[in-house]
């Protein structure tokens, strides 16, 4: 008797009704490889669970799809006609739906995601889960179980993978418990308020760590000082935005920082109505140590005036024209030097740089 019931079991078809029974999951028309994987792995597990004939497997996961999955069904369906279809088997029905929501530049851009993953503020079990959905599409660089065994030691933050040694684990499984382990006695570190020497942050240069102390004290001040409710600024007193004029007089016309009324102060005596160049203090000062007004030697004054005073002397005879110390002639004062003067008996004349021109005999 109850053989007879198992046969009549095994002969019976699975209906669509008992196929949504086991509650499949429905595809909207993402083009993800990792959504699209998931898909077809749970929808594979529910033509198991039902006892879904092979010929119906098409027919029944065809009616998952929706929105934008199902206008590409419709279309692609359209293209292949009526005949293909009702003999269409799931291999080839799987081949199409991931050529289209699982291209191949989809997947090297998972790729280059796992190989840049880093663990950050996520938890073991959380960024457990990203290394898994990424590296069933990463065979070449993580094929083998040592393979992913390294890639996902070394993923994890320094706080683990200085306490788990990946040469002791045999399975990733094993890997994966020795982080989790690790995690639950960091929690309870902080639960008991324990910190390591490790977790500080003792690498940091003199330079990073006076900016962040500069911030702390910016952020200090600005904490004590109430929010102005008409500008959202810090500051304390009459809020001055939105006014016309100088913020100090009252006045239009010019801005705060060229206000009139704005007097100058001495950086030496700090008393108004001169500037430190202008102070009388610094002046007497000066007069005191026997110091005079006196203009600095070799001044471009100076120099202006002997340059211009400078002349070139020649002297015509016999067509030859003999040079001789401008100094000497044009009345300047005598250099301090050793060479000697020489008297000409002839008539010199004596060509000068303002356009007069001097005759001597």
């Amino acid at each position: 008797m109850i053989s007879e019931l198992q046969v009549k079991k095994s002969k019976r078809r699975c209906t669509y009704k008992e196929f949504m029974a086991c509650n499949p999951l429905p595809y909207k028309g993402d083009v993800d490889p990792i959504a699209c994987q998931r898909w077809i792995s749970s929808t594979e597990a529910v033509f198991t669970r039902s006892r879904c004939e092979v010929e119906d497997q098409v027919m029944f996961a065809t009616g998952l799809l929706q929105f934008r999955a199902k206008d590409w069904w419709d279309a692609y369906s359209k293209e292949l006609g009526d005949d293909k279809v009702q003999s269409l088997t799931w291999q080839e029905f799987k081949e199409s739906f991931l050529k289209y929501y699982s291209p191949q530049s989809a997947i090297d851009k998972i790729q280059e995601d796992f190989l840049r993953l880093r663990q950050k503020d996520e938890t073991i079990d959380e960024i457990t889960n990203k290394f898994l959905e990424r590296v069933k599409f990463c065979e070449e660089i993580a094929g083998t179980e040592r393979q992913r065994i390294v890639r996902y030691h070394a993923m994890l933050k320094a706080e683990y993978r200085e306490f788990v040694n990946p040469s002791k684990c045999a399975t990733l499984n094993e890997l994966i418990d020795w982080a989790r382990d690790r995690e639950i006695e960091i929690k309870r570190q902080v639960e008991r308020g324990e910190k390591r020497v490790a977790e500080k942050p003792t690498n940091a240069s003199p330079s990073k760590k006076a900016r962040h102390q500069d911030q702390s004290k910016k952020g200090k001040a600005s904490g004590e000082i109430p929010t102005c409710k008409t500008c959202g600024k810090h500051h304390s007193g009459e809020c001055l935005s939105g006014k016309k004029g100088c913020y100090k007089c009252g006045r239009e016309g010019h801005p705060f920082y060229r206000c009139p009324e704005n007097s100058k102060a001495c950086y030496n005596c700090n008393e108004p109505g001169h500037i430190k160049a202008e102070c009388p203090k610094l002046q007497q000062g000066a007069k005191r140590d026997g110091k005079k007004d006196e203009p600095p030697q070799g001044s471009r004054k100076d120099v202006s005036e002997q340059r211009r005073k400078k002349a070139q002397v020649t002297r015509n005879h016999k067509h030859l024209k003999i040079a001789v110390n401008p100094l000497l002639d044009c009345g300047a004062p005598e250099p301090n030097t050793h060479t000697k003067r020489r008297l000409y008996a002839l008539p010199v004349q004596v060509v000068c740089f303002d356009g007069l021109t001097y005759h001597f005999v």
